[in-house]
């Protein structure tokens, strides 16, 4: 495992600072134009694999989907490919929203 997971209280505060990580959906373009963590990019997971070079490896990324599991199989993913700077959003979403922290629905 090449990638650290955060409770999203922790990945809020570490997206507030002065340069903060990237942000990667994985989730399907209808989640994504649903409710979105702002200035993410869309990759879904199942198109991950094929659209990786997309993607800077020498960035900070914080991975996140709805629930979780898709983002730590994105996690794998990125980190087979040689990704070094990853963190999987815990509960994604779904815990993202349940706890209360901003998100942006267009």
């Amino acid at each position: 495992m090449n990638y650290r997971d955060l409770e999203p209280e922790e990945a809020q505060a570490e997206l507030q600072a002065e340069s903060p990580p990237r942000l990667l959906d994985v989730r399907t373009e209808g989640e994504h134009n649903s409710h979105r963590l702002p200035n993410s990019t869309l990759i879904p997971v199942q198109e991950l694999a094929q659209r990786v070079a997309e993607l800077d490896a020498d960035e900070n990324w914080f991975v996140y989907c709805e629930h979780g599991r898709r983002s730590l199989f994105a996690c794998e993913i990125l980190s087979d490919q040689g990704f070094a700077k990853l963190t999987n959003i815990r509960g994604g979403m779904a815990l993202w929203a349940g706890r209360g922290l901003p998100y942006e629905r267009p």
